[in-house]
């Protein structure tokens, strides 16, 4: 396995793990969890609770794998998972912070 395959299946598997940890914890009875917040701090919109935590994960399968298909090298795979994990865990913690 190379280093630019090992450093996409350590970011998914965190990412999952993170999705994993939080359906435990973030508002645990809620049917939906809010995807994007307006300026108010308002919900723009939500998916269902297991949908909204695969999405980031689920998008960083797909582009990543696009990445690694067109030669991409550890210089360009590498800050795309810092991105995506970053991302995912700032919904996370804005999910928390917010209940849902």
């Amino acid at each position: 396995m190379s280093l630019a395959t090992a450093i996409i299946v350590i970011t998914l598997g965190l990412m999952v793990a993170m999705s994993v940890l939080a359906a435990r914890r973030i508002a645990p009875r809620a049917e939906r969890l809010t995807m994007q917040w307006n300026r108010e701090g308002k919900p723009n919109w939500s998916l269902p609770r297991d949908a909204a935590l695969a999405f980031t994960p689920a998008l960083a399968a797909v582009v990543l794998i696009v990445i690694a298909m067109n030669g991409g090298m550890i210089v360009a795979i590498l800050p795309v998972c810092v991105a995506f994990l970053g991302a995912h865990a700032l919904h996370l913690i804005l999910l928390a912070r917010r209940s849902g």
